[in-house]
């Protein structure tokens, strides 16, 4: 990968497809008619307000936005050697899943500590992918990332990065912690967390996994759930309160291409 971001002529096609935004119709796919139309599924959050003789109501604030779910159908050779080497890998079909989310604003005087995103396959694959897997604030904020992937997964991510060179060393600048966790036959999802400079703000925010699926294939069904941490500030302070949904977990499909 060169200093402007560009990739050199070896970078596998379908990594530099994905940091462009333009896949090929051969490869990939979308949740949803458009791939810029409506949220596949929204999560609204709310909060218990207490009032007067012990009473409570429930209060929305915020909310997470599947945005939409890109596919992109790739192999073992796209990977590390020793991914093509897994025992079964021949007869798997592997699939990248690029999740878009976004938050809700908030009312004045509120911000978001923390935001927690799952997602549930039916049946649930094991994933031979997920990133950001962890995000650090500091100076190796990607380390999280294999070598081979590092800087494209980042641009592509779109996290609001900003990448310098000085003396042949990477650093970024300080973003939200962001921590990938694969829960097997749960599931999988990623943890936003605030820090100080780096505040969760509404953005579209995006992730990756890697499913291995059955080669017969033909679509990735699923539930999308979400909670946050949401502080609101009293007197100068401000006083997180779980913020959860009133509703089941959404559900979402993604048809896959035909494999040929």
């Amino acid at each position: 990968m060169t200093e402007d971001g560009s990739t050199g002529a070896d970078s596998p096609k379908w990594l530099r497809f994905l940091r462009e935004g333009t896949p090929p119709s051969e490869h990939s796919g979308s949740a949803g008619p458009l791939a810029d139309g409506p949220a596949v599924a929204v999560r609204d959050l709310f909060v218990g307000e207490p009032l007067l003789g012990g009473h409570s109501r429930f209060v929305r604030e915020g909310g997470v936005m599947l945005l939409k779910v890109d596919n992109y159908r790739v192999t073992a050779a796209d990977f590390p050697a020793m991914a093509g080497r897994r025992a079964g890998s021949e007869w798997r079909r592997l699939e990248l899943l690029k999740f878009t989310f976004m938050l809700r604003e908030l009312p004045a005087g509120r911000r978001y500590e923390t935001a927690r995103v799952r997602i549930v396959l039916r049946p649930q694959p094991p994933l031979m992918l997920l990133r950001p897997h962890l995000t650090y604030t500091d100076s190796h904020a990607t380390r999280g990332f294999s070598s081979e992937f590092r800087p494209l997964l980042t641009r592509l991510l779109r996290m609001g990065v900003t990448h310098t060179r000085s003396g042949g060393v990477s650093r970024v600048e300080r973003l939200p912690v962001v921590t990938g966790v694969d829960e097997g036959p749960a599931g999988f999802g990623w943890t936003f967390q605030a820090q100080d400079g780096a505040p969760l703000v509404p953005q579209r925010t995006q992730t990756v996994a890697v499913a291995e699926l059955p080669p017969d294939s033909t679509a990735v069904a699923g539930t999308f759930d979400a909670e946050a941490f949401v502080a609101r500030r009293v007197a100068g302070i401000y006083e997180p309160r779980r913020a959860l949904p009133r509703t089941p977990p959404a559900m979402f499909r993604v048809d896959l291409q035909a494999a040929g």
